[in-house]
């Protein structure tokens, strides 16, 4: 993405990389800090791991909610072999939260 960014122009020095990270969990506890500034915040990725980005973002920093921007990454019937298990899964996680309520996860 970092690569991405600098093609579309983006300066270097507003490229920032968080390496630390092993898991989208982990992802967003480490790259939260760095943007819990900015006016809007956008998670670049697949629709479904956006998806669940977004939700973890969510239960990690919920002052940040009104801030989470969708980006525009969803197009029809691009890799829907993925996408379709995908969606299950995020589909079962969903319905056992509103069952249950959100789980607590460990820092």
């Amino acid at each position: 993405m970092a690569a991405c960014a600098a093609g579309l122009g983006v300066p270097a020095e507003r490229i920032v990389l968080e390496t630390r990270s092993r898991s989208t969990w982990e992802n967003l506890r480490f790259a939260l800090p760095m943007v819990e500034t900015c006016d809007s915040i956008a998670i670049a990725s697949d629709p479904m791991h956006a998806a669940r980005a977004r939700r973890y973002a969510l239960q990690q920093r919920p002052d940040l909610s009104g801030r989470l921007a969708f980006a525009e990454n969803y197009r029809l019937m691009e890799r829907w072999w993925l996408k379709v298990p995908t969606a299950a899964v995020e589909l079962r996680f969903l319905v056992k939260t509103y069952v249950k309520g959100w789980p607590r996860r460990a820092a």
